[in-house]
């Protein structure tokens, strides 16, 4: 398995300075960030020009970091239309540039579930909107991942199992994120049980708590037992990427740079040892 960092926690770094201090910390793969968030802005974007990319993509062999994955987050279950179909346009300008920068993998997300809203109905419009990124994937050969997310409208381990029944498995994989379901306190062992050798990308990030009342610590300082799920992950044979999202800045851990790249990658790595 090999270690990677997600680009989140460096967003106001230019691409120059991201690739340089992820790989000065001995990590052998990057995921590219293209969700924006409340805390931090996106390194890739659907206006990210190929200029750009032909520059990300000569950082990757000087820093001899692989691209492990572009996280395009962005709603695509949103009852409004328009919306929803630009938003899937968003992550397809995402998988073009996976294929221009020769990352494997876009891994994407539902969209909240908010109050009032029907799980159900919500879902059948994240159906369609997989079903026609998974299409275009395809077309591109680029694996489509989705990521289960507490509080979404996808959010389980078996909401894979029904959308495979509804849509087939073809190229729509997990990026795997225990955290997610520590939250929502599902079994972890169930989880990879189910998902299997569907999972493509792991996410190595903590929990604690059960939604709506829970944190993303730091690793090691939430209630996930990584090296069972790292045990039972090289049982089914995976052998990617485990990818640090440092998020813990926004339940209260004020780590700096230096802190949050050592300690993860330290972290991950005593544990696959």
């Amino acid at each position: 398995m090999e270690i990677g960092f997600n680009s989140v926690t460096l967003d106001k770094d230019n691409f120059e300075s991201v690739f340089k201090k992820i790989h000065n910390f001995g990590y052998t793969a990057i995921e590219l960030n293209a969700e924006t968030l409340p805390w931090a802005s996106p390194h890739l974007t659907d206006k990210t020009t190929n200029e750009e990319l032909e520059i990300i993509k000569n950082l990757s062999s000087r820093y001899n970091l692989k691209i492990s994955s572009i996280g395009a987050h962005i709603d695509l279950s949103s009852s409004d239309n328009k919306k929803r179909i630009t938003n899937i346009n968003y992550v397809k300008k995402c998988i073009e540039h996976s294929k221009k920068i020769s990352s494997p993998i876009v891994h994407l997300l539902s969209g909240e579930l908010k109050q009032n809203e029907k799980k159900e109905q919500k879902l059948e419009l994240f159906y369609d909107s997989v079903k026609i990124l998974s299409k275009y994937g395809l077309e591109n050969n680029i694996k489509i991942g989705i990521e289960a997310i507490v509080g979404h409208v996808f959010h389980s381990h078996l909401d894979f199992e029904s959308l495979w029944n509804t849509l087939g498995d073809e190229n729509i994989w997990v990026n795997y994120d225990p955290s997610h379901y520590e939250a929502q306190k599902i079994n972890l062992e169930d989880t990879i049980a189910l998902l299997g050798s569907k999972i493509i990308h792991v996410h190595m990030k903590d929990a604690m708590g059960k939604f709506p009342y829970f944190q993303f610590p730091p690793l090691g300082k939430g209630n996930i037992n990584f090296r069972r799920i790292i045990k039972q992950l090289k049982e089914i044979g995976y052998n990617g990427v485990l990818s640090a999202e440092y998020e813990a800045q926004v339940y209260g851990w004020e780590l700096n740079e230096k802190e949050i790249l050592q300690t993860n990658y330290e972290f991950i790595k005593n544990i696959i040892k």
